[in-house]
Parts: C-alpha cells; sequence; structure tokens
C-alpha cells in the first residue's frame, strides 16, 4: 500500500487570496490588494516566471507579479504606465534577443507594442495603435520566423510579422472558431504540432470556456478540434466563467501548466470583472491534449527540478567543477543526471575579445573531459553545432543556423531533452536539431566556451523527459485519465505477461503493449488475465463514482477489477459495444457496469484483468446518482408555481406554467431544466402540443442528460453539454449539444398544430430511443461512439412558434 505524502505542497484554485494551511496555496496574486487577475499571461525568463493580468478598471498602467513555482507570486508593482493604456486588455510578452516586447489592446480598441529592457519594466509604448481587435498573442516559430494572432467572430486571427512592430495581412485560421466570438488565443509547439487555445461564449456568461484545436503543417496552417472539447468548462454557482488561458512549462522543465482565470461573481456595471487566477496541469497523449482539472479544490504543486541554481546570485563553488583545457574551459555539475533528462541552460558572453573561433555553450552527459556532448554557439556566424566527445575526439552531429541578428551578449536559453533514443536540442525556444547520440548516458551538465567571457545564470535539470512527468502526476477525480500515463515502474505502474512484445512507442523501457490511434494519440493492451495498470488520483470527495471506458476496436465484453490503495472496491463490467458507425471512429466510449466508491485524498488507482480483453484509450470517473428517480409534473391539471408544483426546475421568465402544462411562447430560444448532473440512465416523457400558429419549421423537444448549461443573452445558442430530441412540424431530430449542434439521426414525419403527442426518450449507456405516441418501436434508434453519460433532463423550444409540455414524467430504475 502507497502512503500519502502528509507533507505534500499543494495548490487550491481559490478565489481569494489566502494560505489556507502551510502545504496549501491560493493562486489569486493580488499580494492582499483588491486587484482581479482575468486574462492572466505567465513568462518564463531565467528560471522566474512573471505574471501580468488585465488592467483593472479605471487604470492606466499595466502591473506584474513574480514567482519560482508558479504558486507563491510577488508583486513587482507597476511595469508600464501610459494615459494610453487605460483598462488594458490581456498583456502579453515575450522575450528576444535582449529586449522584452510587450502586445496589449486597451479597452478593446486595438493594439498597441510596448519595449522594455526588464521583464519587470519599465514598458514603453513603441507603435501608433494598430488595431486587430482584441487579445493579441506573439509566437515565434522554430526557423525564427514572428506571428500574431488576435480574437475575431470566426475564429482566431493570424497574421506573419515582419519585426516586433510590423504586422502582415489578416488570415482567419480555419478550425479555430468557437461557433461564436473567439478570443484569449495562445500557441506552442511540441514535438512538431501547434496547440491554439483559444476562449470563447461572452465573457460574462457562466459558460466561457477554453477549446484547444491542432496543427500539423504550420503556424497559420488548417486546424481541426479534436473530440475532447471543451479544454475547460465549469458552470456551478462557486466556478464558472473559466478561460482566456496562457501556457507555460513548469519548474521541473518538463511538466506543462495552463494559468485561466475565473470569474467569481456578477458585478455591477462600471465596477470590472471579479476575475481570480487559476493553475492546472496539462497533460499529453501525442498529440491529444487534456487537462487535469478543471479543479476547485487542493492539488499536488507544480514540482521542481532535480537541480537548479542561479549562478551569478549563487555562485561556482558549491555546485560545479572548473577545467581548463588550454583556451578551451569547461564547468561541469557535481550532481549528475539520469540516463533520461531535460536540462535548461541561461547564458550570455560578452562580446569584447572575440574570435573568429569564440563560441559558447552547454554541455551534459559530462563523465569526464573525454566522454561527453555539447551545443555550442558559434560567435562569428551564430551556427549551432551539436557535437559529442569520445575517447576525446570530437564528432560533429549536427549543426543548424540561428537568426544572423541574434547576439551572445544577451541572455540566451539552450534546452536539451535527452533519452536514449533521441537528444533534442532547442534554442531561445526554437527547435533546432533533433539526432540520436550513441553511448551517451548519466552525467554532469555544465558550460564550454572558447575565446570569450561567459556570464552563466539560471541552470537545472530534471529526471523528466517529453512529458514522462505526466505519469505520476495526481490525475483529480471526477475527471478523465489516459490510460498511457500508469505509474512508472514494473510492479508499481503495470503488471504485464511477457509473451509477443512489440516495440513501445512511447515508453520504450516499459514491457507494455502500446497502439497508436489515427489522431496520433496512443493506447494500452490488456491481452492477459491477471495484466493490470496504476494511477496516482486525487479525490475530490467522498462519493459513488460510475466509470466509463475508451476502447479500441472492442470485439469482446471484459471485466475490470478496481482497487484503490491495493484495497479491492469491485469490478467493473465493460460490454462489447453497441454497433455505430465504423467510418465515425476506430475507437468507442462505453458505460460501464458497476458503481464504486471512492473516498476523498491522494490514493492509487489499479485496473486489473480479470475477463476478456481491452485494449484501453482511458477512463472518466464521476460521481453518480445511486437512488431510483421517479417524477411526474402533472402540469395541464392544476399545477402552477404558486403550489411548488415546478419548484425543482430552472428557467427562465419566458415560460409559463398553468393550465395546460408548461408553455413557451417567444421568438427566442428557450429551455427549461430539472434534475441532477449526476443521472445517468432513465426515461423521460411528455405530452407535447404544437402552439396553433407554430411554423412548420420551429423546433421544441426534450433534452437528456444536460450539464454545463449557460444562460446569457449574448452567448452560443446550444450553451450546454447533452442530447436534445427536436421536433417540428415535419421532422423528428436527435442531435448533441456540446456548444455547438451535431445531427446524428432524423426521420420524416407530419405533425399537425393544436394536437398533443406523447414522446418517450431512454437512454442506457450509449444508446437513445425515442418513441412517439407510445409505439413499440423507436423512431429513433441511436449508438454514441462517444457517449454522453450523465446529466440533467430538460425541456426546448425555439423561434417562430409556441410549444406546450404536460404531464412530465422521469424514472430510472
Amino acid at each position: 500500500m502507497i502512503e500519502k505524502l502528509k507533507d505534500l505542497k499543494t495548490y487550491t484554485n481559490s478565489m481569494t487570496l489566502m494560505a489556507t494551511a502551510k502545504e496549501q496555496y491560493a493562486n489569486d496574486p493580488r499580494n492582499g490588494q483588491s486587484y482581479p487577475a482575468g486574462d492572466p499571461y505567465i513568462l518564463k525568463y531565467n528560471g522566474m516566471y512573471y505574471l501580468y493580468p488585465s488592467t483593472h478598471f479605471g487604470l492606466s498602467d499595466v502591473r506584474a507579479w513574480s514567482s519560482v513555482d508558479l504558486v507563491n507570486w510577488n508583486y513587482e508593482g507597476i511595469v508600464a504606465k501610459d494615459d494610453r493604456l487605460k483598462m488594458a486588455y490581456a498583456p502579453e510578452v515575450i522575450y528576444w534577443n535582449g529586449a522584452f516586447y510587450m502586445v496589449t489592446s486597451p479597452d478593446g480598441k486595438g493594439h498597441y507594442v510596448l519595449k522594455s529592457s526588464s521583464p519587470t519594466g519599465p514598458f514603453t509604448i513603441q507603435t501608433d495603435n494598430l488595431g486587430m481587435s482584441i487579445d493579441g498573442s506573439i509566437h515565434i516559430d522554430d526557423d525564427g520566423k514572428w506571428y500574431f494572432y488576435h480574437a475575431g467572430s470566426k475564429g482566431i486571427r493570424g497574421r506573419e510579422m515582419m519585426d516586433p512592430y510590423t504586422f502582415g495581412p489578416e488570415m482567419v485560421l480555419t478550425g479555430t472558431s468557437m461557433d461564436h466570438w473567439t478570443e484569449g488565443p495562445t500557441l506552442i509547439k511540441r514535438n512538431g504540432t501547434y496547440f491554439m487555445m483559444e476562449s470563447g461564449n461572452h465573457l460574462m456568461s457562466a459558460g466561457y470556456r477554453v477549446n484547444y484545436a491542432i496543427s500539423t503543417n504550420g503556424p497559420l496552417g488548417d486546424f481541426t478540434t479534436p473530440y475532447n472539447n471543451p479544454l475547460i468548462i465549469s458552470t456551478t454557482n462557486d466556478f464558472h466563467g473559466l478561460g482566456h488561458s496562457t501556457t507555460v512549462i513548469g519548474p521541473n522543465l518538463d511538466s506543462y501548466y495552463i494559468a485561466y482565470h475565473n470569474n467569481k461573481n456578477p458585478i455591477a456595471p462600471g465596477v470590472g470583472h471579479d476575475r481570480y487566477l487559476n493553475l492546472d496541469r496539462l497533460v499529453f497523449n501525442g498529440d491529444k491534449l487534456g487537462v487535469l482539472g478543471p479543479t476547485h479544490f487542493a492539488q499536488q504543486a507544480p514540482g521542481k527540478a532535480d537541480f537548479s541554481t542561479w549562478i551569478q546570485k549563487e555562485g561556482m563553488e558549491t555546485n560545479w567543477n572548473k577545467q581548463s583545457h588550454g583556451d578551451v574551459q569547461i564547468v561541469a555539475s557535481k550532481q549528475q543526471t539520469d540516463a533520461s533528462f531535460t536540462a535548461e541552460f541561461n547564458f550570455k558572453a560578452d562580446a569584447a575579445g572575440q574570435n573568429e573561433r569564440a563560441y559558447a555553450g552547454a554541455v551534459f552527459g559530462y563523465r569526464d573531459d573525454k566522454h561527453y556532448a555539447m551545443a555550442i554557439v558559434h560567435a562569428a556566424d551564430m551556427k549551432l553545432e551539436l557535437i559529442q566527445v569520445i575517447n576525446g575526439e570530437r564528432r560533429t552531429m549536427g549543426t543548424a543556423a540561428l537568426p544572423s541578428t541574434l547576439d551572445l551578449s544577451n541572455l540566451h536559453m539552450l534546452r536539451i531533452e535527452q533519452d536514449p533514443s533521441l537528444t533534442v536540442v532547442y534554442f531561445d525556444g526554437m527547435h533546432k536539431l533533433e539526432l540520436k547520440l550513441e553511448d551517451l548516458g548519466a552525467g554532469g551538465i555544465g558550460y564550454i566556451y572558447e575565446g570569450l567571457t561567459l556570464h552563466p545564470d539560471y541552470t537545472a535539470f530534471s529526471n523528466e523527459v517529453n512529458g514522462s512527468s505526466d505519469y505520476d502526476a495526481y490525475k483529480p477525480l471526477p475527471g478523465s485519465v489516459e490510460a498511457v500515463h500508469y505509474l512508472k515502474g514494473e510492479g508499481r505502474g503495470y503488471q504485464m505477461t511477457h509473451d509477443t512484445m512489440s516495440p513501445n512507442p512511447i515508453r520504450p523501457d516499459d514491457q507494455t503493449l502500446i497502439g497508436k490511434v489515427k489522431d496520433n494519440s496512443y493506447y494500452v493492451e490488456l491481452r492477459h488475465i491477471g495484466d493490470w495498470l496504476q494511477y496516482n488520483i486525487n479525490v475530490k470527495e467522498a462519493a459513488t463514482y460510475g466509470m466509463d471506458v475508451r476502447l479500441m476496436n472492442q470485439k469482446e465484453a471484459a471485466v475490470l477489477a478496481v482497487y484503490s490503495d491495493d484495497q479491492f472496491l469491485g469490478n467493473i463490467d465493460v460490454p462489447l459495444p453497441a454497433l455505430y458507425e465504423p467510418a465515425v471512429s476506430e475507437w468507442t466510449k462505453v458505460k460501464g457496469g458497476g458503481i464504486l466508491s471512492l473516498k476523498s485524498d491522494l490514493h492509487t488507482f489499479k485496473l486489473k484483468l480479470v475477463k476478456g480483453r481491452a485494449d484501453l484509450m482511458g477512463f472518466d470517473l464521476y460521481r453518480v446518482e445511486d437512488k431510483p428517480v421517479h417524477l411526474v409534473y402533472p402540469l395541464g391539471k392544476g399545477g402552477d408555481l404558486a403550489n411548488g408544483l415546478f419548484s425543482d426546475w430552472t428557467y427562465n421568465d419566458r415560460w409559463t406554467v398553468g393550465q395546460g402544462g408548461m408553455k413557451s411562447d417567444s421568438d427566442q430560444t428557450n429551455m427549461a431544466f430539472t434534475g441532477k448532473t449526476t443521472w445517468s440512465d432513465y426515461s423521460v416523457e411528455a405530452e407535447l402540443t404544437l402552439g396553433l400558429h407554430t411554423q412548420p419549421n420551429s423546433e421544441g423537444g426534450l433534452l437528456i442528460r444536460v450539464s454545463n448549461e449557460s444562460v446569457h443573452k449574448a452567448q452560443v445558442i446550444d450553451s450546454l453539454t447533452g442530447y436534445y430530441i427536436s421536433l417540428t412540424g415535419n421532422q423528428m431530430s436527435l442531435k448533441k449539444l456540446n456548444y455547438n449542434s451535431t445531427l446524428l439521426q432524423k426521420t420524416d414525419l407530419k405533425l399537425e398544430n393544436n394536437k398533443t403527442y406523447h414522446i418517450q426518450v431512454r437512454v442506457q449507456g450509449s444508446r437513445i430511443q425515442v418513441f412517439l405516441d407510445k409505439q413499440s418501436k423507436p423512431s429513433i434508434d441511436y449508438v454514441d461512439f462517444n457517449v454522453f453519460t450523465t446529466g440533467k433532463a430538460g425541456i426546448r423550444s425555439g423561434t417562430k412558434g409556441s410549444f406546450m409540455f404536460d404531464n412530465i414524467k422521469i424514472t430510472s430504475k
């Protein structure tokens, strides 16, 4: 049994600034001042983090905070002040070749570019108002070219930049629209794939959220939207309006974090937005991005590097060994990396006295002066060279050109990602070299230079690489877990029968079977009885949980035994998936049979195969209602608001309840909901009457498995997740709503105005059936391969007519 770490540092996505306990921290950087942190942007520079939020209402400045751990923030003061900066929206700062450039859109009325020699300012305005909407963001690609992104009504806009102040023509980036105004862009590149984060819905709506899209053909290329969107959403009363994110690499050099704001409460006009900082872990499964959240309870704090130091402040004496070999100077760390690691080197070099042979760079895998590797920059032509020294002999393994305008007298950063199969070299965030170095194992890191004076500063390494720290991270529940993120080590994270093992594409040291999905993500094969996988989990609250399982090409039923801290919790039946359209996907999600009682706190979570076979992509754990439901609303028989019959529903004032039922007669789409998000399999039936003057294309009907509903006058029409059974005068449709609308199945029919029809929806697992007028055969019978398995029930009406609902009945076993 793995014991909980009692002194584990955690942070809380709190809405107030307070340290609730020594080991817990809130993510509000106000430092005791009444200053919200909307639209947070975080810059990492020389081992420090700098936070720049939107300017509070009425002020004409930009303020900043700093941190070494992403949790504890120190106020740095006003970093820019100008009358033109009143209400500066979403300031973002990048560092390039000795200068810091800020873009911001004061009051949403076009952009300015500012410049400073320090991350804490002073920044001064360098341009006229450049326009281009709001929420500007800059990305520098691997070739040193600059790109600018900003908000728009049909998706994110992108532009090439000729220099920090000159912007090319606008492009609407396909695949980045959130079916509404789309804002808050931020782009990262990882393993050749571009990930665009974007926010949508109205800022003040509960359904403000974060999506992501990916591109593999360039920073302005065609983007596609993966199935696991929204990436971040919550519409509960205590945690909602989540959005406008930024992404940054964590202190351990390997992990990624996403910072975003929540909107605590609606604020009176003119006062401002009550928004606060939140931080959650990003995890990767190939080209699939996930968030361990959004969380609103204590989480594991970001991990630290295994070794780190600021040399200019802390000196060389304690951590380093120095050697001279003629004109060549080597500084190597006393502490060694493992064979797999990530290292970061920040340094600059004096230009005075340089000769044509002058160079500076990093060493790694240092065993002695005859065995190591180095990545160096030649000062004369800014060429990056990767060299391996074997038995004292230098061998050039690869070279890459750097932008000719770079100057070594400015601070630069080298990043090395090393595992036994690959060495990857980045310079100032640009991916420059990728190749295999033979016979390079554990060793020291440090610096090498010749013909110049070196000034190294923040230097660190972590024995994690390419997302390996994702494996042991605690996965918050309720939530989703990727199967390939099992714990490290045989007997700790997995146990497999070793028979026909094929090369493991992403975890080469493990004796597990891992396959690849068409979307460039991965799954784990559990082939033999007794095979198991184990994960770290962080359970929000003690409750009853259901489990969904995502499977590849499943052809037989299976049973998984579930353990928490090695204590058996029960079996989950994994049924043979119902038929679904094979062209839609090579995988399917099924609702597991059985429920689990989980306790709050940190635990291990083991899945052991006891029957069949399971090619496991991942699983979801969510709270479920374990009590039967039986609710009847005979509205037309004297029901009205006064007698409380409808008190457990939520709806707006465009509905009327009284004799004849619940009626909507409006030019707007109206919805009403009842129940709990923990409802899963149930039946909903009602009597539906189309109004006398309802037009044939006007629609109304039933909602099932609804969650994340949002109400605001300026947002996506379908602001919820769930299913909608829609009826018009000539058609019945099943639609999937996920802050958009996807038609799943339809059937033609003929409905008359002023006539009552009986409609029943039965939802069980992945199957949705719809019956009209108590027919024995369903008019719609559909299996969703990526099903929503829980949620409330409700009713909905559209424009151009009226709909009456009566005798609503909701039941479950």
